[in-house]
């Protein structure tokens, strides 16, 4: 056995020694120990039913609870203080430790050596209650312990809860420990942790990694350089077969810190030679370096009859006064004992606590050393953060409102958004409906004039054009209508014809999807099935209204291109404004969270107008409409004049062509029969009335109403744009910056330090770095303070 020297010399009951009780507990709290410095403290390790629960009831004087054996779920960690002589009663205040988090979804078989349980570095210790009746103590542990085997939950909940054992419960065991800190007269400074027995099976398969979960949680505490083990075993069962003293066994070193207890000493079987146990009271078999001890505990019949500790202290005093203890085993009666046991426990903790102190001081003070050094790299957000944050914000308010108004040299958003916006049209003109104006085929026949097909806009079939009523437009002097439309180029006369009895199909004209060419027979047709009316030449309003429809069913997609080019252009811009005023700060999650928010805000803005031009597009496809009546009269009467010209220069060329043909004589280049056959008017007067001039006026009323239509929906497009987004990003946005980044709350200041460092990650991890070195400087005071008291004791 290992005697410690001068230990008869420490006052058990004596303040000092609470103080360096009170020190390594309040270490611990600080976080000291995660730092691979074990603080010491005495571990009770045990075998399931070696009496470890009824050991703990004798050392600290109170009643654990025994329900369904619950005691054994989580570790006990118990601290006895001695009162002052003052008349100050018995006390125990109850808390919980949290140094573990549970993650129910981990798979326990593969993960770590507490499967689903993660070690935290810091513990946090909740207040659970205060119990001045002894009596009602057992309950308040149940209360507590089960309020630590379901994680997540509040604990307030468990205070007051009835039948707590009813209630559901979490987890078989826990690693977060349950706190007594016990205060009475008459008693020494102790501080122990009853950890859970040892146990080799579960009942299901899916709790195997429990067995593993607490051999782990067991093998780490006696592991610990600077812990006294007390060895609980029971003199019922074989030595040789405890499990916990295999695992001290496997522990380099833990034999020498081991202090053995022998329980149940009333069921050592009968006939066993007393040899045996004085062998190993001598330490001659199953040794431990501190020896080993014996108590008695209340049997069951006593357990039933709620006998008192006092009773039980008596009751074990009668037992050892009979043999063989008082004779055969007398040479060990300073072993005999739950008081003897306890006061030797306050020695040995002491005697460590006192040999260990100079090595926390100085693994503190180094690493006290190490986050100093550390946090150099962790420079604190500049004093007025708020006041730098508010001032980027304006910085980018005021850059935002230059580019919104649009004046020189901050107009570049604005050209860009009136660029789209041309482009918007253009592809919106691009869709006007096309009328190819050549004689369709079997009225040629009649003439004379040999059949083919339209391949595109641009081919040239038989050399004679056969144009689109874009075509038709150059029969005014050669010039577009309309400064903003893509107009076909004339066909070359190299392109070949391919003679085919095909009609072209909806989207054929100039490759745009969406836009309609028809012909004239097509638009014949048409009108025939959609006029009821049987009297020649009259046409239904509906039929018109049903090629009008047709005209606007294309102009979703470039709608669509438009408000996604606005959207990304706005983005740019604002990006850009952003990072000009966040120059200082782009490493920080100000900027970061800032450039989130704007993408957010312009993408809720977008969707908004998308949906607006979702409903005037709807508003447009639906029925025509429009009370714009001289702006009608004055699109439709333009349009005839264009479609009519190019109908009667098409007629001619048909003409002259073939009277060409017919004399047998060589093709003439066709723009220059073209040119004549614009210039010739006695020509032209001789073609007669057209057959097809309802269609062309058909065609010159869908064309007119298309022109009056697009430009409203472009207008309404354009103008949410202008009128709402550029407003909204002028008036709005500098507020939903502010509220996004939390500058405008009470806690402004401490969120500005947060948003200035260079990351989220990094401010995280410098408060960490700040919240431990005021731990460690705390735990620095409290040792200097607690300097005097090894020469005291």
């Amino acid at each position: 056995m290992c005697d410690v020297p001068q230990q008869e010399q420490i006052d058990l009951l004596g303040r000092p020694v609470q103080k360096l009780v009170e020190l390594i507990k309040e270490l611990e709290t600080l976080g000291v120990e995660a730092k691979n410095l074990p603080l010491p403290k005495i571990v009770v390790v045990g075998d399931q039913s070696a009496g470890k629960s009824s050991l703990i009831e004798g050392l600290s004087g109170i009643k654990v609870p025994r329900s369904d054996g619950t005691c054994t779920r989580c570790p006990l960690q118990i601290t006895l203080y001695s009162a002052p002589d003052d008349g100050t009663a018995w006390s125990c205040k109850v808390s919980l430790q949290q140094k573990f988090s549970f993650n129910p979804n981990i798979d326990a078989t593969i993960q770590g050596r507490y499967g689903k349980w993660r070690e935290d570095h810091t513990p946090t210790t909740i207040p659970f209650a205060v119990v001045d009746d002894r009596e009602a103590l057992a309950g308040v542990i149940s209360r507590a312990q089960w309020a630590t085997l379901n994680p997540g939950d509040n604990p307030v909940k468990y205070v007051n809860a009835d039948m707590v054992e009813s209630m559901p419960m979490k987890v078989e065991f826990s690693p977060n420990k349950v706190i007594l800190d016990i205060t009475a007269p008459g008693q020494p400074s102790l501080s122990f942790i009853d950890l859970p027995g040892v146990i080799r099976q579960m009942t299901t398969a899916k709790d195997k990694w429990l067995v593993n979960l607490v051999e782990n949680f067991v093998t780490d505490h006696i592991k610990q350089d600077n812990s006294l083990i007390l060895l609980a075993r029971s003199m019922e069962s074989d030595f040789a077969n405890s499990s916990a003293a295999a695992l001290i066994d496997q522990c380099d070193g833990a034999l020498s810190r081991t202090v053995g207890c022998l329980t149940k000493p009333d069921r050592w079987p009968p006939g066993t030679k007393t040899q045996i146990l004085q062998s190993v009271l001598h330490g001659d078999a199953f040794a431990v370096g501190h020896g080993y001890f014996v108590t008695k505990q209340p049997d069951q019949l006593q357990l039933n009859n709620d006998i008192s500790s006092e009773e039980s202290r008596s009751k074990e005093d009668e037992f050892f006064a009979q043999t063989p203890w008082s004779n055969e085993l007398q040479i060990f009666q300073d072993r005999f004992g739950t008081f003897k046991l306890r006061d030797a426990l306050s020695k040995k903790l002491t005697h460590q606590i006192l040999i260990t102190l100079p090595k926390i001081t100085r693994t503190v003070d180094a690493h006290l050393l190490e986050i100093e050094t550390e946090l150099a790299g962790y420079p604190d957000p500049p004093e007025n953060a708020l006041g730098k944050v508010l001032e980027a914000l304006n910085v980018f308010r005021a850059s935002v409102e230059r580019h919104v108004h649009g004046t020189h040299p901050y107009n570049e958003m604005r050209n860009t958004l009136k660029g789209l916006a041309n482009t918007f049209e253009r592809n919106l003109h691009k869709l006007r409906p096309g009328l190819i104006v050549a004689t369709p085929e079997g009225h040629r026949q009649a003439v004379n004039i040999p059949t083919f097909s339209l391949l595109s806009d641009d081919e040239d079939p038989t050399g004679t054009p056969c144009p689109t009523v874009e075509l038709a437009e150059l029969a005014q002097g050669g010039k577009k209508r309309r400064g903003n439309f893509n107009t076909p180029a004339l066909a070359s006369t190299s392109k070949r014809i391919k003679p085919d009895n095909t009609t072209v199909s909806k989207n054929s004209s100039a490759g745009n999807t969406g836009k309609r060419t028809f012909r004239l027979l097509e638009m014949r047709e048409t009108l025939g099935k959609l006029t009821a009316s049987g009297v020649p030449g009259e046409v239904d309003p509906l039929a018109v209204d049903y090629l009008r429809k047709e005209t606007v069913a294309g102009w979703e997609p470039p709608m669509l291109e438009f408000i996604t080019d606005v959207k990304q252009e706005i983005q740019n811009i604002l990006d850009q404004l952003l990072e000009e005023a966040c120059s200082q700060w782009l490493n920080t999650a100000f900027f970061s969270e800032a450039k989130k928010i704007v993408k957010v805000y312009i993408a809720n803005a977008m969707r908004c107008q998308l949906e607006y031009a979702k409903r005037a597009l709807t508003l447009e496809q639906r029925k025509p409409f429009t009370l714009n009546t001289k702006g009608f009269k004055l699109e439709q009467d333009n349009e005839l004049q264009i479609l009519q010209e190019g109908r009667t220069t098409q007629r001619l060329v048909e003409k002259l062509d073939a009277a060409d043909r017919a004399a047998g004589r060589i093709m003439v280049d066709q723009i220059e029969r073209k040119k004549k056959a614009k210039s010739d008017l006695k020509a032209r007067a001789d073609l007669g009335d057209d057959p097809f001039d309802q269609e062309v006026r058909v065609m010159a009323k869908v064309r007119g109403y298309h022109n009056i239509a697009l430009s409203r929906f472009l207008d309404h497009v354009v103008h949410g744009i202008n009128n709402e987004v550029l407003h909204d990003l002028e008036t709005n946005l500098i507020q939903q910056l502010k509220a996004g980044l939390e500058v405008e709350t009470g806690e402004a200041h401490e969120r500005s330090k947060e948003l200035l460092a260079e990351d989220r990650e990094r401010e995280i991890h410098r408060k960490e770095l700040q919240k431990e070195r005021a731990n460690f400087i705390e735990a620095q005071h409290k040792l200097a303070r607690i300097g005097q008291i090894g020469e005291d004791v």
